[in-house]
């Protein structure tokens, strides 16, 4: 299965008491301009779809803003104006507004065009953009890899991420975008001094009080990098505090969150001193916890060889036998205080396809412009710890195997993974939160392999793509496999209200989207 920003799937007969809708007249559509509601939990409170729906003279375009409720009832559908040029690169819920970045790259601009939740539209703003970030943006489209652009806060505003140009080196600058009046826009510029210095900066972590990223540095094409966590006041822009990994004390940080008394916990993994995150093995997990001001009220350790090797086989390398890595998709914390830690199995695999693409472009003459790795992607690993994050059970769920071509061949596994989380590549589709029954579903796209010979006496398997749900209730995990089987069309599989799923399909001839909200086989 190959799985970057669509899905090819189709509703199957497992699912009961569905849903639908049919949206019409979609001249021009992709399943990724649409999207859910969500709140802290991912509870869905309803969906919007952007579209075209007529092309007029001059060059321009007729645009929609369709809104639904969670039962797929309308709520508004509101239309606008702009240039064919203009692409939808990003878009943004925060709880009371929605917010999409359109970008004309002949204008060089990026329209921010706001709705509330009924489709009332919100002052444009227009953002002129240097020719160094339009080249940026361009090649980001073209990767499908503008997700780290527009990040929402929580009822209060946006935040757009856009690289600066301004120093030696190449570095970011944060805008925030108030939704309210009771709101103050800010920017925060970080300017590298170093010439050959390129910050890489992605938000894994922001709320009303706090906006906490990742800043990777990376020196021309070596191999060597500079790993730190910037945390920032989400109401003024002001710089709390970093933390930086130094050679002597190298970190890969992946995940964050902020707890409700207002301490700041990073995750990720951590290396033996002075090596090279871009090529070296890890040693385990690490997690550490700060207040507002940058001190470390706790710090954690979890070792491949001393902890995890208690439920898992791992080779004196460090390496998890047979397995490879785990990439954590998200932490979840339940209401007894023990945390849980989704992950999927991935490993650094040559391709295929890379190759033979090599072949016919060194044929042509030409140059290969993809990789010639891939991620093999399978098995799901529930990592268990307690309210000291003391590592206490790791379950396995297996999963069929998915290969996503990798964007560069260098580098590590990790730092690969790190990549293709980043353009939705991997099999993980989101968690949610039952916050009244104090469970939580953790949901993957399956692709089941079928037998390739009919066993004696044995009907032969046939392949199938399964929404796989594992459920955490009461400490215990279960899971729950719904049959999607496959058609030739473009689907997507949004978050619905909790125990639903909406699958979305698009039509490309009858220029329309079908909505299926299912009930998932849970109680």
């Amino acid at each position: 299965m190959r799985k970057l920003l669509y899905v090819l799937l189709f509703v199957g007969t497992y699912m009961v008491s569905a849903q639908s809708k049919t949206i019409e007249n979609m001249v021009k559509f992709k399943v990724k301009d649409s999207g859910s509601f969500l709140d802290d939990a991912n509870d869905v409170d309803g969906y919007y779809f952007f579209y075209e729906v007529d092309k007029l003279k001059k060059g321009m375009r007729e645009y929609a803003v369709n809104i639904l409720d969670k039962n797929l009832n309308d709520v508004a559908l509101k239309k606008f104006i702009a240039s064919k040029k203009s692409v939808l690169a990003a878009n943004a819920f925060n709880n009371e507004a929605i917010l999409f970045a359109l970008f004309d790259k002949k204008a060089k601009t990026l329209t921010l065009k706001g709705f509330d939740k009924k489709a009332n539209p919100k002052d444009d703003i227009i953002v002129t953009l240097d020719k160094k970030v339009v080249r940026v943006l361009k090649a980001g489209l073209n990767l499908g890899n503008l997700n780290n652009l527009l990040y929402p806060v929580k009822n209060k505003g946006f935040i757009l991420v856009l690289p600066n140009f301004e120093g030696k080196g190449t570095g970011y600058s944060l805008s925030f975008y108030p939704s309210n009046e009771n709101e103050k826009p800010w920017t925060y510029e970080f300017v590298p001094r170093e010439k050959r210095g390129h910050h890489q900066i992605t938000p894994v972590a922001l709320d009303d009080k706090f906006v906490v990223l990742t800043d990777v540095r990376v020196k021309g094409m070596s191999a060597k990098r500079e790993f730190k966590t910037v945390v920032l006041n989400s109401q003024t822009g002001e710089k709390l505090f970093e933390k930086l990994y130094d050679k002597n004390d190298p970190k890969l940080i992946t995940n964050a969150f902020i707890s409700e008394d207002g301490k700041i916990s990073v995750m990720g993994q951590y290396y033996k001193p002075k090596a090279k995150i871009a090529k070296a093995q890890s040693l385990g997990l690490y997690t550490e916890q700060f207040d507002e001001k940058g001190e470390v009220l706790f710090s954690k350790r979890i070792s491949w060889q001393e902890d995890v090797s208690k439920f898992l086989p791992v080779k004196k390398n460090n390496k998890l036998k047979n397995i490879g890595y785990i990439f954590f998709h998200d932490i979840i914390k339940t209401q007894s205080g023990e945390y849980y830690g989704i992950g999927e199995q991935y490993k650094k695999t040559v391709s295929a396809l890379g190759v033979a693409s090599g072949i016919l472009a060194a044929a042509a003459g030409g140059v290969q412009t993809g990789g010639y790795t891939q991620l093999t992607i399978k098995d799901v690993y529930m990592f268990k710890f307690d309210k000291d994050f003391n590592l206490t059970d790791v379950q396995v769920f297996e999963k069929g195997k998915s290969r996503v071509q990798n964007l560069v061949d260098y580098g590590s596994p990790q730092l690969s993974a790190y990549m293709i989380k980043a353009i939705g590549g991997f099999d993980f589709v989101y968690s949610q939160r039952d916050v009244k029954r104090d469970r939580f579903y953790a949901n993957f796209i399956d692709y089941e392999r079928g037998d390739k010979k009919k066993k004696k006496n044995k009907e032969k398997k046939k392949s199938r793509f399964v929404f796989k749900t594992i459920i955490q209730d009461g400490g215990e995990l279960s899971v729950d496999n719904v049959e999607l089987p496959k058609q030739s069309r473009y689907f997507r599989v949004l978050p619905a209200k909790v125990g639903h799923v909406l699958l979305l399909e698009y039509d490309r001839k009858k220029k329309s989207s079908s909505l299926h909200m299912e009930k998932l086989n849970i109680n």
